[in-house]
């Protein structure tokens, strides 16, 4: 996974007005999400709703969604705990079923570079060094801040941190000095990807991220925009994220967010119910009537391309 770069979808979990798991919308979304070309899928991450699935439900959830992958593209598995021994049966039962990698936080307590290195050299032992772990830096979520030399220190004293996903706000300068600190000693260099929602990602490729992993409604626009960063175009990029920003940020809510992304995908005929899982927030008439009018302005802004 050192290697990885491109896209990686954040895969929502589809819900029933009831709140059970609803395995066709599951199967029409990573149906569609494998035919625009994705270079990965990850589950069960903070807009897959984990945290409020049973332990049979995760486990359900996961092999399901292998089955339904057969393998053709790279699937990270969430598996942060406030739990250690949890989030080590399910990092061990995701590389049973075939993950690539496992994605895990800080747990929230943590204070401080020591104590998280601490916990990831604890999890790398308890794992065994076969387990490729994805870093993810998400202090808004987790409450516990890395240093870049924190950060640094991590990926070259424990070889198995192959990824990283950088969502810390303001990341921007955070992504170009850890870059730049990895200069003597680029084989220890993980794959930098980035989240936020897609918030700042024509920005962070700009400044030499290696991909972006979202679950932002429209995977396609960001297929486009990495290409073009890949090709040297980044006006091009820029011209077509732009096009998309006023849902991005609308998305950027906090709890609201996940609702109206949800509701996106049911717009495009990918979900049958948008509903979040409860505790979640509930879209008002209001909010949907303003995501309408955002949609209708984007179709309006594709289609005059």
């Amino acid at each position: 996974m050192r290697n990885m770069t491109g896209v990686i979808v954040v895969v929502p979990t589809p819900f029933d007005e009831d709140g059970r798991i609803d395995d066709a919308s599951l199967e029409r979304l990573i149906g569609h999400y494998l035919s625009l070309g994705v270079q990965g899928l990850t589950i069960m991450g903070v807009m897959g709703e984990g945290s409020k699935l049973s332990t049979s439900e995760s486990e359900a959830l996961m092999q399901r969604i292998f089955s339904l992958v057969r393998g053709q593209v790279p699937v990270i598995v969430g598996a942060s705990n406030p739990d250690d021994a949890i989030c080590v049966a399910i990092a061990n039962q995701a590389m049973e079923l075939g993950a690539a990698s496992v994605m895990i936080a800080p747990k929230r307590g943590l204070v401080g570079d020591p104590q998280v290195h601490d916990y990831f050299a604890g999890l790398c032992n308890r794992l065994g060094p076969n387990v490729p772990i994805c870093v993810q830096d998400y202090p808004p979520v987790t409450g516990v801040t890395i240093s870049v030399a924190g950060l640094a220190h991590l990926f070259q004293s424990l070889p198995q941190l192959e990824m990283l996903k950088l969502e810390d706000m303001p990341g921007l300068d955070k992504l170009t000095q850890l870059l730049r600190s990895f200069a003597d000693t680029p084989a220890s260099l993980p794959a930098i990807f980035v989240g936020n929602n897609a918030l700042f990602t024509e920005l962070e490729l700009a400044r030499g991220a290696h991909g972006v992993m979202t679950g932002f409604a429209f995977p396609e626009m960001l297929l486009q925009v990495y290409e073009r960063h890949k090709a040297g175009d980044l006006e091009g990029a820029a011209d077509i994220y732009e096009k998309y920003l006023p849902l991005i940020r609308y998305e950027m809510q906090p709890n609201l967010g996940l609702a109206a992304r949800k509701y996106v995908l049911q717009r495009q005929g990918l979900l049958a119910c948008s509903d979040l899982r409860e505790p979640g927030y509930k879209l008002t008439p209001e909010d949907r009537a303003e995501i309408d009018r955002m949609l209708a302005r984007l179709e309006r802004r594709r289609a005059a391309e």
